[in-house]
């Protein structure tokens, strides 16, 4: 009976489990029948996300728009240490630094696309048509070559005999050459491909020249007459604000500025009042300030304000003379170096200046007006010639017939 109630016992609870089992077995297809269309669906994302990048990096290659975001983040790595190795590069990490990545993507320097037709590979897809190959060009820099010093130029508007003008035809960066004396400019530095802010690094390298006397801004380095300078007028402002870099600025007005230098503010308590200590600041005409990390330079119009820098050094050193000036300033008066050291350009002609160029203009006329009658006569002499000539033909010509005619009523007599 024992045995017998056992085997009873164990077959119910087969039943039990084989009842589970069949309930369990539906709920498992729709699983996976889930599993499969979301496998399906990840995979048609992943085909669309890879044909998007590619759509959006051919794009912009045919923009002339650099770039490897069309290979996966395996082929990449390989593409960059490829380049590294045959190169020969060596990189300085160090806070704030460029990833290698974006470095390599730099130094691309051409890219071409082309088709090529499954006629002309074996393939066993066959609804594919073809592939597309896109071939990159880096341009690898020389480790011994000599370097340039590169300097981003900042022009302010100033105002000069009531007017307000700027120099013009300044390039905005200038790279120097101190050893061979060579130089190169950049006045648009985006159709070149550069990028002279994080990276210096160019696609296509401008001309490079000789340091001649002959431009501007060789002049105004070397403190000389500014003849090749040229200016150009703006519209008028009650002043104007350029950031040198941090903290630095750079400003221009009609007349002197009076400011007021703001701390940090100090709160006693919740019930009492808030105080701080001013300092008045006057800005010239043209001034450099730095503004205290901390402290606020107000000023009517506009507002200076002192972020924390990284670094307690100065990040600008000012020479002149070809000595150093001064660092960490304050408050530096360009205005004053203007108006001693700098040749103003003349925009307006003098007297004697328009009074010579008015007698050069008579004088132009006049040979004109002289020359037109010379050549009027000329050509009425010319004329009056051949009538005479073809008068004088047509006489001959009838007196010979005439004597022919003649001759010939003798005869028949």
């Amino acid at each position: 009976m024992d045995d017998g109630a056992e085997h009873i016992e164990l077959t119910e609870h087969l039943e039990i489990t084989q009842e589970a089992i069949d309930e369990i077995l539906p709920v498992l297809d729709k699983h996976s029948e889930a599993i499969t269309t979301l496998k399906t669906g990840i995979e048609h994302l992943q085909f669309q996300l890879r044909h998007s990048f590619l759509y959006l990096a051919i794009t912009q290659i045919c923009n002339n728009e650099l770039t490897l975001d069309f290979l996966s983040p395996e082929d990449i790595r390989k593409v960059v240490y490829n380049v590294i190795k045959l190169g020969n590069l060596t990189f300085n990490s160090y806070p704030g630094s460029l990833p290698v990545v974006q470095i390599i993507t730099k130094l691309l320097v051409r890219q071409q696309i082309d088709f090529i037709s499954k006629s002309q590979y074996i393939t066993n897809d066959p609804d594919e048509i073809g592939r597309l190959v896109i071939t990159s060009f880096f341009a690898v820099p020389r480790q011994e070559q000599i370097p340039f010093y590169v300097y981003k130029l900042l022009t302010i508007p100033f105002f000069h005999e009531n007017e307000t003008i700027e120099l013009a035809q300044i390039p905005r960066y200038w790279a120097m050459n101190s050893i061979n004396n060579t130089t190169m400019e950049w006045h648009h530095p985006q159709e070149f491909g550069c990028d002279l802010r994080l990276m210096t690094s160019c696609r296509d390298t401008p001309p490079i020249r000789t340091i001649s006397n002959d431009t501007c801004l060789n002049q105004i380095i070397e403190r000389l007459p500014l003849s090749r300078c040229q200016t150009a007028p703006i519209p008028a402002a009650k002043y104007f604000v350029r950031q040198l870099r941090d903290n630095f600025w750079v400003t221009s007005s009609s007349e002197s500025l009076h400011c007021v230098k703001i701390p940090s503010s100090e709160y006693l308590s919740t019930m009492q009042q808030t105080w701080n200590m001013n300092e008045e600041i006057i800005l010239p005409s043209v001034s450099i300030v730095n503004v205290t990390e901390g402290h606020t330079v107000a000023c009517p119009g506009f507002t200076l304000v002192g972020r924390p820098i990284s670094s307690n050094t100065s990040s600008l050193i000012i020479l002149h003379n070809n000595d150093v000036l001064t660092k960490n300033i304050s408050v530096m008066n360009v205005h004053q170096y203007i108006t001693k050291n700098m040749t103003w350009l003349k925009k307006k002609m003098s007297e004697q200046e328009k009074h010579s160029l008015m007698d050069f203009t008579r004088q132009t006329n006049a040979i004109s007006s002289y020359l037109t009658p010379f050549s009027t006569y000329m050509q009425s002499f010319g004329m009056l010639t051949f009538s005479w000539f073809l008068f004088g033909l047509s006489a001959a010509l009838i007196y010979y017939i005439c004597r022919r005619k003649r001759k010939t009523c003798q005869g028949n007599l």
